[in-house]
């Protein structure tokens, strides 16, 4: 599984069927995995992919017009080796090619009641790299309190 951060017209225009160019993802790779330690499950190596995903759609969120949505966007995509680079990070980043939507098995975003903190954490996120993300106050109050919710691909229009 892969978890891709994407804006809302990314994901209604890849729904259409604009080919989107190779995009960033995160995936429970060897070094994800490595850095979770031997211990760690697959489902629990999959959630920290979950995870990064969410804090890298937070990058997204200030669009062209300056406006910052309320709610991140996540799709989990089942894709194959070949459309899949692993980018060797410990953080599990991938670059994903030739993704269709039928690909996408789940889509992931907040609930409408983050959507204040969502907006404060991508203000706080601004023009930081990922690594970076974490310690900023807004960010982790984000993270502390709201996990992305599961929603059916069929409820993309609902969510944006």
């Amino acid at each position: 599984m892969v978890f891709v951060p994407l804006t809302a017209p990314a994901a209604l225009a890849l729904r259409a069927g604009t080919p989107p160019a190779p995009l960033q993802g995160f995936a429970a790779t060897p070094a994800l995995r490595r850095t979770l330690g031997p211990e760690s499950t697959e489902d629990e190596a999959d959630f920290a992919a979950l995870s990064t995903a969410g804090l890298a759609a937070l990058a997204g969120l200030p669009g062209d017009d300056g406006v910052t949505a309320s709610r991140r966007l996540v799709l989990a995509a089942e894709a194959s080796d070949e459309q899949v680079v692993d980018l060797g990070t410990h953080l599990g980043e991938v670059r994903l090619g030739g993704l269709r939507w039928s690909q996408v098995q789940a889509v992931f975003a907040d609930e409408d009641e983050a959507a204040d903190l969502v907006a404060a954490a991508a203000g706080d996120a601004r023009g930081l790299a990922l690594a970076e993300l974490l310690g900023r106050p807004a960010v982790a109050a984000l993270s502390d309190t709201h996990d992305l919710l599961w929603y059916d691909p069929s409820e993309l229009d609902a969510l944006v």
